[in-house]
């Protein structure tokens, strides 16, 4: 077998490797593709930076994208940055709750950690 047996090898392991690997993000890259070419005046797109924003022009290969809650602000970008034609979700209730990580804490005393006498400057 010795070298037609390694070639034979070679041309299946290749086979393989472009069955598993290649054709399915070619695949992928297609879907994409058509997406991005599907993309029209109004729709809500979703930007690779995690942005959405609102289509209001197609310039050759340019999108120009207004965001913002003013509505002023408008940014062309690529067609390659839209991952997806998507509304964000926004629900409308209760604000998010924050929490303020540095309230003082009433078991914390600053004395028990630093030494005032310590830290004094001679002035002599």
């Amino acid at each position: 077998m010795g070298l037609l047996g390694m070639v034979i090898y070679f041309i299946f392991i290749f086979g393989v490797m472009y069955v598993m690997l290649i054709k399915p993000q070619k695949k992928r890259d297609m879907e994409i593709q058509n997406m991005q070419n599907s993309v029209k005046i109004g729709d809500m797109v979703l930007l690779n930076t995690g942005f959405y924003g609102k289509v209001v022009d197609i310039i050759n290969d340019l999108f120009v994208i207004e965001m913002g809650l003013n509505k002023g602000v408008r940014i062309p970008i690529k067609k390659a940055a839209v991952m997806a034609i998507e509304q964000p979700n926004l629900v409308k209730g209760k604000a998010p709750v924050v929490v303020n990580e540095y309230e003082e804490d009433e078991d914390y005393d600053d004395d028990e950690y630093y030494d005032d006498d310590e830290y004094e400057d001679d002035e002599e």
